[in-house]
C-alpha cells in the first residue's frame, strides 16, 4: 500500500437545481393567503411557527425529513422563481465582496499565509504537477514532491488543474478565488435552507453571521479546499428529499474533497436512508452515494493500494497521532482537550435528540453537529491536541462550528422563543443580539492580522530564495527539498521554471537503497550518477546537515561546484557538473 510522507445532462441538472432553490423558499414555514401570495416576513398565524407542519390527521409528513408542502403547492411561478435566483446572486455578491477585499487589499494576494496556510501552496503544487506531469503518467494520476497527492482527495486538485488549463494561468490567486466564490455561494444556499426549515428572519440572520464573521471571511479566501466541500454538502441538502439520487451523489462528491466529508456525507446518507419512509428515496440516495463511492474506492485502490486511503491516513496522521511527536500536553492543550470533550458530549446529545425526534430540519443541523463531533473526537480524544496552539481558535477548522453556533442562537431568538409569548419582544431582542454579535465579532480582525502580518517577511524570504536559485539556473532540472511547495510556486510563477524541470528530493536514489549506500559506494555511485544524468539535474538546493547529499559531494567533489549558501545560511546551492 502506498504510504504518504509525513516529513512535513448539464442543462437538465441546472434547471433541477434552480427548481430546488425555488422549492426551498416555498416550502418553509410561512403563511399563504387565498390568492397564493406568501407573506414571508409575517408570522401572525399559528401555522407559521409550527416545527412539524400538520396535514390531515398527522403531525408529520409521510417522509420524516419533508417540510410539509406538496410539490404542486411548492412550485413557484416563473417570475417568483426568477426573483429568487436574483436574491441568491445578491447574497453571493454580498458575501463575496468582503472576501475579495481581504484577498486583494488586506493580505498579499500571493501570500495566503506561508507558515500558517502553507498547505495552500501544497494544494496548488499537487494540482499544478498533476497537470504538468501526473496526468501524462496515468488516468487522473495526481503528482506531488512530498507523497501527499492522494492524502486530501481528488476533486480539489482536479478543479484547480482544470482552471489552470482554462485560464492559462497558474497563479495562487486562482485557488484563493475558488475558495472565496464557493464559500459565498454556500452562504446563498444557506439562506434558502434556513428559509425552508425556519423563516426569513433566521435566514437573514444566518447570512449576516456567515458572511461577516471575520474568521470565515479571512479563511474563506486563503485557498483551502473546505469551501468546495461545503457547497456540495449544502447543495445535497437543498436537493433532499425531492431528488435523493442527486443528494447522495453530491455528498459523495464532497467526500472527494476531504476525508472528513467522506465520513460525514456517508453518515448523513445512512441516516436519511433509514429515516425516509419512501423506499424509492432510500434507494435513490443510497445508490446516488454508493455508486460514485465505489468508483472512487476503485480509483484509490488502483493508485495507492488502499480503497479508503484518505480516511485511513487522515485517521493515522491526526487522530492516532502517527505523524505527531509524542510529548506531554502543556496547560493550554489540557484546557483545549477538556473543552473539546465537553463540546463532543453536548454535540452527541444534540445529535441524539435530532435522530430521535427527526424534525424536518434535522439533516441540516446534523451537518453542523457532525462537524463539531469530528473536531471533538480529534482534539478531545485523539493525538492532534498535542499540536494545538491558540491560533486554532481562528483557524478554518472552526469556521463551520462557529457558523452553526450563530445559527442556533438565531433559531432560538427568531424562531423558537417567539412561538411562546411576546413575539415582538423576542424578535426585537433576537435581532439586537445578532447585530451586536456581528459588530462585536469585527474585533477578531486584530488577532487574525497579528498572526498574518509577520508572515509577510517569511514570504519575502521565500521569494528571495527562489531568486537566488534562479540566478544560477541555466537549464536542466533543479533538485529542491520536498517540503517547500511555496518554493516550487515561486520558481514557476516568478521565474518561469516548468514543473517538469523541478524535482523533489524525497524520491531520490537514497530513498531506495536498502543498506547504507556509502558502505558499498563503488556500486552506489553508479546509481547516483545515472540518476543525475537521466534526470538532467543541473542544480541542487538542500539543507545543511543532509548527510546523504553531503556524503555524496564529499566522495565525488568533481561532480559538483558550490554556488552559494542562502536563506540565512539554511540552504546550500550546488551546480551539478555534466560528465
Amino acid at each position: 500500500m502506498r504510504k504518504p510522507s509525513h516529513s512535513h445532462g448539464a442543462d437538465v441538472q441546472g434547471r433541477a437545481f434552480l427548481s430546488e432553490i425555488s422549492h426551498s423558499t416555498a416550502s418553509g414555514d410561512r403563511t399563504t393567503d387565498s390568492s397564493g401570495e406568501r407573506d414571508d416576513l409575517s408570522h401572525d398565524h399559528e401555522d407559521s411557527w409550527r416545527i412539524y407542519p400538520t396535514t390531515a390527521g398527522r403531525t408529520r409528513p409521510d417522509d420524516e425529513w419533508e417540510t410539509g408542502k406538496s410539490p404542486d403547492e411548492a412550485s413557484p411561478e416563473t417570475t417568483r422563481g426568477a426573483w429568487r435566483i436574483i436574491l441568491g446572486l445578491g447574497i453571493t455578491v454580498f458575501a463575496l465582496l468582503p472576501r475579495l477585499l481581504v484577498i486583494f487589499y488586506v493580505t498579499d494576494p500571493q501570500n495566503p499565509g506561508i507558515g500558517w496556510y502553507g498547505d495552500v501552496y501544497h494544494h496548488w503544487q499537487i494540482a499544478y504537477l498533476s497537470k504538468e506531469v501526473g496526468f501524462s503518467q496515468g488516468f487522473l494520476r495526481l503528482w506531488d514532491f512530498k507523497g501527499l497527492e492522494f492524502f486530501w482527495g481528488l476533486l480539489h486538485p482536479l478543479v484547480l488543474a482544470a482552471l489552470f488549463q482554462l485560464t492559462g494561468s497558474v497563479d495562487i490567486v486562482i485557488p484563493r478565488l475558488v475558495s472565496a466564490f464557493t464559500a459565498s455561494i454556500s452562504i446563498a444556499l444557506l439562506f434558502f435552507l434556513l428559509r425552508r426549515y425556519f423563516n426569513t428572519h433566521v435566514a437573514l440572520a444566518g447570512v449576516l453571521i456567515a458572511a461577516l464573521n471575520p474568521i470565515a471571511v479571512f479563511n474563506d479566501g486563503v485557498g483551502m479546499q473546505e469551501p468546495l466541500g461545503l457547497i456540495l454538502l449544502f447543495a445535497g441538502l437543498l436537493f433532499w428529499p425531492r431528488r435523493p439520487w442527486a443528494t447522495g451523489f453530491l455528498w459523495m462528491m464532497a467526500g472527494m474533497v476531504r476525508a472528513e466529508y467522506w465520513v460525514m456525507g456517508g453518515g448523513l446518507t445512512v441516516v436519511a436512508a433509514i429515516t425516509a419512509k419512501d423506499s424509492g428515496k432510500r434507494l435513490g440516495i443510497g445508490l446516488g452515494w454508493l455508486i460514485p463511492a465505489l468508483v472512487y474506492m476503485r480509483y484509490m485502490l488502483a493508485n495507492t493500494g488502499n480503497a479508503i486511503y484518505p480516511i485511513y491516513w487522515n485517521y493515522l496522521a491526526g487522530t492516532a497521532g502517527e505523524w505527531i511527536a509524542d510529548r506531554p500536553l502543556n496547560a493550554e492543550q489540557v484546557q483545549a482537550q477538556l473543552g473539546a470533550r465537553v463540546a463532543l458530549i453536548l454535540a452527541l446529545m444534540v445529535a441524539a435528540w435530532l435522530l430521535l425526534k427527526r424534525p424536518p430540519y434535522a439533516p441540516f443541523l446534523l451537518l453542523g453537529v457532525g462537524n463539531i463531533i469530528m473536531i471533538g473526537i480529534v482534539l478531545g480524544l485523539g493525538a492532534y491536541v498535542r499540536g494545538y496552539i491558540t491560533r486554532v481558535l481562528i483557524d478554518r477548522l472552526l469556521v463551520v462550528p462557529y457558523m452553526y453556533i450563530g445559527i442556533l442562537i438565531a433559531i432560538a431568538f427568531l424562531y423558537i422563543l417567539p412561538r411562546l409569548r411576546f413575539r415582538v419582544v423576542w424578535m426585537a431582542l433576537g435581532w439586537l443580539v445578532i447585530l451586536l454579535a456581528v459588530v462585536a465579532s469585527q474585533l477578531l480582525w486584530q488577532p487574525i492580522l497579528q498572526y498574518y502580518n509577520p508572515l509577510r517577511e517569511i514570504w519575502a524570504r521565500e521569494t528571495q530564495l527562489a531568486d537566488d536559485i534562479a540566478s544560477y539556473y541555466s537549464g536542466g532540472t533543479i533538485l529542491i527539498p520536498e517540503d517547500r511547495p511555496y518554493l516550487t510556486y515561486a520558481l514557476v510563477r516568478y521565474h518561469g521554471v516548468e514543473g517538469k524541470d523541478i524535482e523533489g528530493q524525497m524520491y531520490d536514489p537514497f530513498a531506495y537503497f536498502k543498506d547504507d549506500p556509502f558502505a558499498n559506494w563503488s556500486e552506489s555511485r553508479l546509481v547516483i550518477r545515472d540518476w543525475l544524468t537521466n534526470r538532467n539535474i543541473r542544480e541542487i538546493a538542500f539543507y545543511p546537515g543532509k548527510s546523504t547529499y553531503e556524503g555524496m559531494i564529499a566522495r565525488e567533489p568533481q561532480w559538483f561546484r558550490h554556488l552559494s549558501t542562502v536563506y540565512l545560511g539554511s540552504v546550500e546551492l550546488y551546480e551539478v557538473i555534466p560528465e
